[in-house]
C-alpha cells in the first residue's frame, strides 16, 4: 500500500470519528414544555445546610419514566442474578459534605447525585451515552462562611463538566480571562454568572434535556416562586445520605449500588455505555469510558477530561486539584 493511500484512509478515518462525535453532541435543540405547571422535584428533609442549599430539578418529557429522576432498587432477575435499576416512583437527591482546604481558606463542597433509569437507544439524534442507570452530579462550594462561591455540574461519568461562579465569588478566584457571560458547553448554553443576591431562600434550579439527560439551563429562583401551582408543578424528592448507596436492601441483606471490588470497582452496577465504548474508549484508554461512578474511590479517578494525561489532575475526587486543573483559584 503506497503513503498516498494510507494517509487517504487516516484522513478518512479522522473525517468519520469527528463526524461521529458530532452526532454524539447532537439534540434537539428546542424542548417545548408541555402546557401548564412544569414538573419539578424539589428536595425535601435531611439536614439543613444539605436542604438549604440542594438543587431542585425541572425535568422535561415527564410523559416519559425515563426522564423522571429514580431511587435505586436492587433485586435478582430469573436466573438469580443481582440487578438494580432506578424506580421513578420512589425519587431521591442523594447527598454528601466534602470539606477541603486550600491555601486560601476552608471550605464545604455540597455533592448532589441523582439517577435516570436510562439514556435510550437514538439514533437522529445520535445518543453516544445510551446506557442504564445513568446520573447527574451538582456539586455547591461554599465558603468558611457557608455562601455559595461556585456550582459544578457534570454527568456521574465526569462528562460535561461545568463551573459557574456565583454573585459571592471573589474577583480573585476567577480564571484567567474569564468572561462573565453565558458558557457553551458541548450544544447547551449555561450562565456566565448565578445571582444568589435577589430573593428570599434562594435555590438553585438545574434544568435536565429529555432523553439525554444533560444538564441544559441554570438558574436561581426564589422558594416563593418555585412553590407557585399555576408555575411548578412540586415533586418531593428526599435528601437522603450518599452511604445509602452502598447498602441497598436486597434479599434480607444488602447491596451496593457501585461494584465494591474487580476490575470494575466504583463503577455503577448496570451503567455501561456501549457506544461510547467503542467510538471513545479506544482513544481516551478507558474500555468503560462514560461508565457511572461512585464519588471518593481509590484508584478510580472521576477524571473530568478524556485526554489521559490529565486523568489525575482532573480528578474530582481531589476537589483542591479539580478546581485548580479548570483555573479556578479557591
Amino acid at each position: 500500500m503506497t503513503v498516498a493511500k494510507v494517509l487517504r484512509r487516516i484522513s478518512a478515518g479522522l473525517l468519520f470519528l469527528a463526524l461521529l462525535m458530532g452526532l454524539g453532541c447532537m439534540h434537539l435543540k428546542q424542548v417545548s414544555p408541555a402546557p401548564g405547571p412544569q414538573n419539578l422535584y424539589q428536595p425535601q428533609d435531611g439536614p439543613a445546610l444539605a436542604r438549604l442549599f440542594a438543587p431542585a430539578f425541572l425535568i422535561h418529557g415527564w410523559d416519559r419514566a425515563y426522564n423522571r429522576i429514580g431511587r435505586p432498587v436492587a433485586s435478582r432477575d430469573a436466573q438469580g442474578f443481582e440487578q438494580i435499576v432506578m424506580d421513578p416512583a420512589r425519587p431521591a437527591i442523594y447527598w454528601r459534605a466534602v470539606p477541603f482546604k486550600t491555601a486560601r481558606g476552608s471550605y464545604t463542597g455540597l455533592l448532589y447525585r441523582v439517577h435516570f433509569p436510562e439514556t435510550p437507544v437514538s439514533l437522529i439524534p445520535f445518543f453516544i451515552g445510551a446506557g442504564r442507570n445513568m446520573g447527574l452530579f451538582v456539586l455547591v462550594v461554599l465558603d468558611g462562611t457557608q455562601r455559595p462561591v461556585l456550582v459544578a455540574t457534570l454527568g456521574t461519568c465526569g462528562c460535561y463538566t461545568s463551573l459557574t461562579p456565583t454573585s459571592h465569588t471573589p474577583a480573585w478566584a476567577y480564571p484567567d480571562g474569564w468572561q462573565n457571560r453565558p458558557m457553551e458547553l458541548y450544544g447547551e448554553t449555561l450562565p456566565g454568572r448565578l445571582d444568589y443576591g435577589g430573593g428570599q431562600k434562594p435555590r438553585l434550579v438545574v434544568e435536565v434535556r429529555p432523553g439525554e439527560h444533560r444538564i441544559m439551563g441554570l438558574g436561581v429562583e426564589p422558594a416563593a416562586r418555585l412553590a407557585e401551582p399555576r408555575l411548578y408543578r412540586a415533586h418531593g424528592a428526599p435528601l437522603l445520605p450518599a452511604d445509602d448507596l452502598r447498602r441497598l436492601p436486597l434479599e434480607g441483606g444488602t447491596t451496593s449500588l457501585f461494584y465494591e471490588d474487580g476490575m470494575l470497582k466504583g463503577h455503577v452496577k448496570g451503567a455501561w455505555k456501549p457506544w461510547e465504548t467503542i467510538f471513545i474508549g479506544w482513544w481516551c484508554l478507558d474500555g468503560v469510558v462514560g461508565m457511572d461512578k461512585a464519588y471518593g474511590v481509590g484508584g478510580n479517578p472521576l477524571y473530568t477530561s478524556l485526554q489521559p494525561w490529565y486523568r489525575l489532575s482532573s480528578d474530582m475526587n481531589d476537589l483542591p486539584g479539580f478546581l485548580r486543573f479548570w483555573g479556578w483559584r479557591f
